[in-house]
């Protein structure tokens, strides 16, 4: 393992190498919030590109800091490396490489190298333990657009306010991550994806000491101001401290939203998403072309990136990025468009998937699904 100086410096390298269109705030540069953030990065995880890319607005990055630490971080009814293989999964599906392949060297990190080369490999989990095969099965199943045989939920319904958080969490950062990070920092050497698994696994034993500290739950709350929790999250509500962490993330990324799209292009957004139900989106662009019909000026180019981010982000294309950035490429006006809308996707998303487990456990369809 690295002495500690230098593998901190690794990881504030890796963490901009690939960034694009947004720049993060130098480490020695940060003060305020931003700095209260990276210092509990650094003490609680590491420095990665899909937390400080987010830097330029530090309380959309403090949000999803917070709902990242609370829900994926901190084991609580479910283990941490159980949520890092299902986020890999699910980066795997949202094809956010970057954030897959991170989470990758992360369940290395968990001591579950079967696990990894299974997700690395795309193949049936086959080397997975029975429990944690099940839960993968069950993620890729209930996160892939179009699938109709859901195996039933492996999960207990008080472990399930934390994998619901996950999977908002991580899907919110992969749709940003697959924008402003351009591939994974650990490229296959030579084209040879051998040489890539095992180049995960080397990155994943110098991540195990991102495992070392115990964290202390609840710490990243005070972070945010306290919120009310939405009528469309009460599947959090069986967990108070993830209940807490998505009301305050939620509050938050609305609040920063609201500066800069206007109410228009939110309702059309919103109502574009909510007639969605996670099916995958044609390959042509008229689709895209009637979702934003009716609007205008700048609600239509902003409307045009969200909804693309939230139901096709392999779609983005650098027009539609720099149409949204504008001709005097305003970084914090964008991160904060991006950071809504992939919220506001992840936050769709995670209600589909709080129906689908409600279908599969009727007595609780309506305190999961509500």
């Amino acid at each position: 393992m690295l002495p500690s100086k230098i593998r901190y410096w690794l990881f504030d390298t890796l963490s901009v190498q690939t960034m694009r269109y947004v720049s993060a705030v130098p480490t020695g540069k940060a003060e305020g919030l931003t700095k209260k953030v990276y210092d509990m990065i650094r003490e609680d995880f590491f420095k990665n590109g899909s937390l400080t890319s987010r830097s330029r607005v530090p309380e959309l990055m403090a949000a999803i800091w917070t709902v990242g630490r609370e829900s994926m971080l901190v084991p609580d009814k479910v283990d941490r490396t159980t949520k890092d293989a299902i986020s890999s999964v699910l980066s795997q599906i949202n094809i956010c490489p970057y954030c897959e392949d991170m989470l990758i060297s992360l369940v290395h990190a968990g001591g579950k190298s079967n696990v990894a080369n299974d997700i690395f490999a795309q193949n049936d989990f086959g080397a997975s333990d029975t429990l944690l095969c099940q839960r993968l099965k069950w993620v890729k199943a209930i996160a892939t657009p179009e699938t109709d045989q859901i195996p039933d939920t492996p999960f207990s319904e008080e472990q399930l306010p934390e994998i619901f958080g996950t999977l908002m969490g991580m899907s919110d950062i992969n749709r940003f991550s697959h924008v402003v990070m351009d591939d994974s920092p650990v490229p296959a050497p030579f084209g040879m994806l051998s040489l890539k698994s095992l180049a995960l696994k080397m990155f994943g034993s110098e991540l195990k000491v991102t495992r070392q500290a115990r964290l202390v739950p609840g710490q990243a709350l005070d972070l945010l101001p306290p919120a009310e929790l939405p009528s469309d999250m009460q599947w959090a509500k069986a967990n108070p401290r993830v209940a807490d962490a998505v009301s305050r993330y939620t509050q938050v990324v609305e609040h920063e939203g609201a500066k800069v799209i206007s109410s228009i292009a939110r309702k059309a957004i919103q109502e574009s998403l909510y007639q969605w139900n996670g099916e995958k989106m044609p390959m042509d662009s008229i689709w895209i072309d009637r979702e934003v019909e009716g609007l205008g000026g700048d609600d239509k180019v902003i409307a045009r990136l969200a909804i693309v981010v939230a139901k096709a982000p392999y779609r983005v294309t650098e027009k539609i990025v720099y149409d949204a950035l504008g001709e005097d490429r305003n970084e914090e006006r964008f991160i904060r468009v991006l950071a809504w809308a992939s919220f506001t996707a992840a936050r769709r998303f995670t209600q589909i998937v709080a129906q689908k487990v409600a279908a599969k456990i009727p007595s609780s369809s309506q305190s999961i699904a509500a």
